[in-house]
């Protein structure tokens, strides 16, 4: 947003030095007129208007905006050029004649009263200027005023509205593709029906030998059981063999390793080492029904074990 050119306002000393100078100026025109005037209260009043009239001009020319129609401010600059040209022309005519009466020359007596109307005519143009400059001012502070307020406001929108999801990116759907009349399937005309058999006469029908039930002799084998893949691992049956007698050792010792154990030590996971286990205790339990020492014929038995079978 761009920033706005606020200019400075009128010191409080110009409008005082402007308003000191213009009131003089009126003092001293206001007090000529009523001087030089007759004896009584009506021609002192009509004396003292036009300064008057002059100082109202003033002061609504600077309090208030110039109208914006252009005829307006032609007719409220006319108006205020006549009445300080009536106000100048009064103001001359008796400081003249007051002057005269005080003795002084003819010179004297005819620019004296020019002094006053110029300081009037001074100060009355910087009077509009400083109001001009006020009003300017006024106008600048409020624009710049409502652009901040405009610009949190939009700031604040912002920050509280939630984020806009970006637009959906349009998928093309493919088209199916028009199909040639020779290509759709056409239906199949029904089969003939097929004609009835022809009857087979009752003499003509031979006999079938009974059928007897065979039985073999010995009973179907029984249904082997499907080995579970976790408890024999394509490892090969050195590295089974090798865990089961670890297990064997460990419990010789006196000091049984658990299936985790087992697992770290042949770097397999904990289940694997459970497996092993089973199947080692599957063995001292076929052992010792046999009756024999479980110590003894454990390297017996693993020597005799050959490769690969601890794969089934």
């Amino acid at each position: 947003m761009e920033k706005v050119d606020v200019p400075e306002r009128p010191s409080k000393s110009a409008w005082v030095s402007v308003w000191l100078a213009f009131g003089a100026g009126i003092a001293a025109s206001l007090a000529a007129n009523i001087a030089h005037a007759g004896a009584g209260a009506g021609a002192k009043a009509v004396a003292g208007w036009a300064p008057l009239a002059l100082l109202l001009c003033s002061e609504v020319m600077t309090r208030v905006p110039a109208p914006r129609h252009r005829l307006l401010k032609a007719a409220q600059v006319l108006g205020t050029i006549i009445v300080a040209g009536v106000a100048a022309l009064a103001s001359y005519r008796h400081m003249r004649g007051l002057a005269l009466e005080y003795g002084e020359d003819d010179l004297t007596a005819n620019t004296l009263p020019l002094s006053v109307d110029g300081l009037v005519v001074v100060a009355s143009i910087g009077l509009v200027v400083l109001s001009q400059l006020r009003h300017a001012a006024i106008a600048a502070e409020r624009a710049a005023a409502l652009a901040r307020a405009a610009e949190q406001e939009a700031f604040l929108a912002a920050v509280a509205a939630p984020p806009v999801p970006p637009p959906p990116v349009p998928v093309a759907v493919p088209q199916p593709e028009p199909v040639p009349p020779a290509a759709v399937p056409q239906p199949e005309p029904d089969p003939e029906p097929e004609p009835d058999p022809v009857p087979v006469p009752q003499s003509a029908r031979v006999p079938l030998p009974p059928l007897d039930v065979v039985v073999p002799p010995e009973p179907w084998p029984a249904r082997q059981p499907v080995p579970d893949p976790d408890l024999v691992p394509p490892d090969g049956a050195d590295e089974n063999a090798a865990a089961r007698k670890a297990w064997r050792d460990s419990v010789a010792a006196s000091e049984p390793l658990t299936g985790k154990a087992l697992g770290d030590r042949f770097k397999r996971s904990e289940r694997w080492g459970r497996n092993r286990i089973k199947e080692a205790r599957r063995e001292l339990q076929a052992e010792q029904e046999a009756g024999g020492d479980v110590a003894g014929e454990t390297d017996q038995q693993d020597a005799r074990v050959p490769v690969g079978a601890g794969a089934e």
